[in-house]
């Protein structure tokens, strides 16, 4: 019995050096203009899609148009290209106007 507790004790020591999985944590309200355009495009997709279904998400709407989210997307990458320092959520209220 006792090998078993050591063998079982070196097993959970092994998995606890293993190195964890980083999180990354990314605040929307706090990316700016800048951020993304600096980003590359599959952090800039990442975003795209993330804050197209939140937006759509306060509409209630449960459906992804792709056609739609390509149009607003070229809107606010268009207006972050001039406002660099904006907010995206303030890009993203602006560029619909």
């Amino acid at each position: 019995m006792p090998r078993i507790a050591i063998i079982a004790a070196m097993i959970l020591l092994g998995a606890a050096s293993l190195p964890a999985t980083a999180q990354v944590r990314l605040e929307m309200n706090q990316v700016t203009c800048k951020n993304l355009l600096d980003s590359d495009f599959s952090r800039q997709e990442f975003i795209q899609y993330w804050m197209s279904g939140y937006y759509s998400a306060s509409k209630n709407i449960a459906a992804i148009d792709f056609n739609r989210m390509e149009k607003n997307s070229a809107r606010v990458l268009a207006y972050c290209k001039k406002h660099k320092s904006a907010a995206l959520p303030t890009a993203i209220q602006n560029s619909a106007r």
